[in-house]
């Protein structure tokens, strides 16, 4: 499968089949077998990705707590990647269950297919809450008017022309080498690419500063701006760091 790079050559993506990386993870009592597989994502892992997405949707907890409707935020957060360039896509996977992804995209223009798909999922959040589907839910409206309106602004600058990336960790299997080794793969087909950098976003707290970890693969912040989302669970500031990486060296 091809994509069409800024630069304006072609270049092959990542290929379903065969696994990419496999290395050995810490003790796990709900492991049979002590060992990580990164893989190619293929359509039958959707589910499994749409759940580890809701699962960790508020800072790492089920999203629950700030929106019920699990359908429409996986949707928000995963559709766009797995509709425009699920080929570029990575799993983890232990014992044969998917416990980890990463998504990315290598489209110039990423930003309009993230805008177009954000508008079809706001707006049929529009007609459940219309519809009184979040009415014994009030943080769920409050969530849909939040995305509606200072969604937007809240979020960071990010470089041009860059590739992106998007990943979570099922809870159990954090901290063992997983965002690792998916980084690795992800950035190794980057290169091969030609692509020149790459940046992510998330959510940095105190006591939780992703961007630290980040660092450690050569990432620097690039901008980062306050967010209002988790106010009404969360008191000390949270903000939305946009971190970068320039993959011209070595």
């Amino acid at each position: 499968m091809k994509l069409q790079l800024e630069n304006g050559r072609e270049k092959q993506g990542v290929q379903n089949g065969s696994f990419l990386d496999e290395f050995p993870i810490n003790h796990n009592a709900v492991c049979i077998e002590p060992v990580a597989r990164i893989r190619p994502y293929r359509e039958e892992d959707q589910p499994a990705v749409r759940r580890i997405c809701c699962d960790t949707g508020f800072l790492g907890e089920p999203v629950e707590a700030v929106f019920q409707d699990r359908e429409l935020f996986s949707d928000l957060f995963t559709r766009p990647y797995l509709e425009s360039e699920p080929e570029w896509a990575l799993v983890a996977e232990v014992d044969s269950r998917v416990v980890g992804y990463l998504l990315g995209s290598v489209r110039k223009h990423f930003d309009l297919v993230l805008m177009r798909s954000g508008c079809q999922t706001a707006c049929k959040m529009l007609l459940r809450c219309a519809s009184g589907r979040y009415a014994q839910h009030r943080r769920s409206t409050q969530f849909v008017r939040w995305l509606l309106t200072a969604g937007f602004w809240e979020q960071p600058r990010h470089p041009a022309n860059a590739a992106h990336l998007h990943f979570n960790i099922g809870k159990g299997f954090r901290g063992r080498g997983l965002c690792r080794h998916l980084w690795g793969v992800y950035e190794q087909q980057l290169r091969a690419a030609g692509v020149k950098q790459c940046y992510g976003s998330f959510f940095s707290l105190p006591g939780r500063r992703p961007e630290m970890i980040y660092a450690r693969y050569g990432f620097t912040v690039f901008d980062r701006r306050r967010t209002s989302l988790f106010e009404p669970e969360i008191s000390s500031p949270v903000e939305v760091v946009c971190v970068n990486k320039e993959l011209n060296g070595g």
